[in-house]
């Protein structure tokens, strides 16, 4: 069963989210999430916050998913990302957000199945005083229009969707490391 989050959550919520992040979100980020859309999985296996950018706004952005590592392929993702989805659908919410890192096929499986599609990629930097360093991913952007129907094609395998998807909008791009050494990338 999936519920509002409460205070007494924050000590499990804080756990999955250093097991699941390699960068985790600070206790002040997870108490100012109490203003926005925060869910937990009833045992606190998992949640979902996402936002609203302001009142009668048309847009949504899920800025946390995590299910704890013992958890996962249990349904709790997608129970958290389904009733969530339900509650900006009541809130007349017309596209929905999110940014996951590439490397993440499950999420990026999970987001696809409930019509999520890749609109672009980033290549993201957690420390700004190194161009390369280990923490350094290259993320999707994904959206939902609430509206429409889901695009995913059950026939073709989860690269072979993201291909289509992501070659269409995306150019190679370049990364240069540290040593002022460029090289271009293709997702694939």
């Amino acid at each position: 069963m999936i519920r509002t989050a409460t205070q007494k959550d924050l000590d499990s919520v804080l756990d999955i989210e250093r097991l699941s992040f390699g960068i985790p979100w600070s206790l002040n980020s997870f108490r100012k999430a109490f203003q926005e859309i925060f869910l937990v999985e009833d045992n606190v296996a998992g949640y979902l916050i996402a936002e609203c950018r302001q009142r009668n706004c048309y847009m949504a952005t899920i800025k946390r998913l995590a299910v704890h590592p013992e958890q996962r392929g249990s349904g709790i993702g997608r129970e958290l990302l389904d009733t969530g989805l339900a509650i900006l659908m009541d809130r007349k919410i017309e596209l929905v957000m999110l940014n996951v890192e590439t490397s993440r096929e499950a999420a990026v499986g999970l987001y696809t199945k409930f019509g999520f599609r890749v609109t672009c990629s980033s290549f993201r930097h957690a420390s700004i005083a190194f161009a390369m360093d280990s923490k350094a991913s290259i993320f999707y952007t994904m959206e939902l229009q609430m509206n429409q129907k889901n695009t995913f094609s059950p026939h073709l395998s989860l690269n072979d969707n993201l291909k289509h998807q992501v070659n269409a909008i995306l150019p190679p791009f370049v990364i240069e490391g540290q040593d002022g050494v460029t090289w271009d990338e293709m997702l694939w």
